[in-house]
């Protein structure tokens, strides 16, 4: 079983954010909303808006991977600084509900969490939310997607899906496939077991059999798939943001993005990498500066909501 833990524990930091512990500013309490799938299930999502703020935008804010609720999550309390002026969403993948309190958020998940969760899923989703939430009266139509880790994949392939005016990526990598780099993260033992396993889950893409973490259907759905393919399908501004030290989502992924825009002959996407950073933004000091980077982004998204893609612009302020 050691190795199983060891392969675990490599594979959740590739697949979800940190969750630190972190200061929390004050803000109002969120609505807390269920609605029904198609298939009668009960979705679970969560609103939150500014007080006397008027007409604003949205801002969808998207956790990594684990059964922990996302109105639980530290990482993305913190990442609401960038949202004061918007009204954030958060949508529970399936099977989670606004009161689980799982002991182990990649171990003490419901059956129905297990079985039934995607990225896909995920996708199919926030778009019936998003549905739900058009022509409200509060709303002024403009739209912010965030996301980190396996929640970038979601970013990705929601983009052209619900064209954004603004979609922001981070630690995700996004321009390799999981069949590309999985081998990479994780210890060689386990790395032999990587293609017989993806095989089977391609052969079997309904199977709740776990292996890594999570279902064989949710390996189906990510094995081969390159999220920078969905990127590319919208016109919406993106930033993708990359540690060059990130041992969980490369930093090859990463730059395979970024030219993949530039191969495309595109200009909608914005990459910083920051060298000596890893997944969480952590210096090799061990200093974290993911609050200075979260500030950095909260500029860039009110340039592209305002006035399009910074790199589509030319120099005289005119889209090219």
């Amino acid at each position: 079983m050691g190795w199983w833990f060891s392969f675990k524990s490599i594979f959740i930091t590739a697949t979800g954010l940190l969750l630190m512990v972190v200061h929390l500013s004050a803000s109002a309490e969120p609505y807390l909303k269920i609605s029904k799938r198609p298939d009668g299930t009960s979705l679970y999502w969560s609103l939150e808006k500014p007080a006397n703020k008027g007409k604003i935008g949205l801002f969808l804010m998207a956790q990594g991977s684990g059964c922990l609720p996302a109105i639980k999550n530290t990482t993305l309390q913190q990442a609401k600084e960038m949202a004061v002026d918007y009204a954030v969403l958060m949508v529970e993948k399936y099977g989670v509900t606004h009161t689980d309190s799982p002991e182990e958020q990649f171990k003490d998940c419901s059956q129905e969490y297990i079985a039934n969760h995607t990225v896909e899923q995920r996708t199919v989703d926030v778009e019936q939310i998003v549905d739900e939430l058009r022509g409200a009266d509060w709303w002024n139509g403009k739209l912010v997607l965030f996301g980190g880790s396996e929640g970038g994949d979601l970013v990705a392939r929601l983009a052209p899906r619900l064209n954004p005016d603004a979609a922001v990526v981070f630690s995700s990598g996004l321009g390799e496939s999981f069949a590309q780099v999985l081998k990479g993260l994780v210890p060689p033992y386990v790395a032999k077991e990587v293609d017989v396993k993806l095989a089977y889950a391609r052969a079997n893409p309904k199977s709740a059999e776990i292996w890594g973490g999570n279902s064989m259907r949710w390996w189906a759905d990510v094995a081969d798939r390159v999220p920078v393919n969905d990127l590319l399908d919208s016109r919406a501004p993106v930033l993708l943001i990359q540690g060059a030290e990130d041992k969980s989502a490369p930093v090859s992924s990463g730059r395979a993005a970024r030219d993949a825009y530039f191969s495309a002959g595109r200009c909608e996407l914005t990459y910083w990498e920051y060298s000596g950073y890893d997944h969480f933004m952590t210096d090799t000091d061990g200093i974290n500066h993911r609050g200075e980077v979260f500030e950095r982004i909260t500029g860039w998204i009110e340039d592209a909501v305002l006035n399009g893609a910074p790199g589509c612009i030319s120099d005289a302020g005119k889209k090219k």
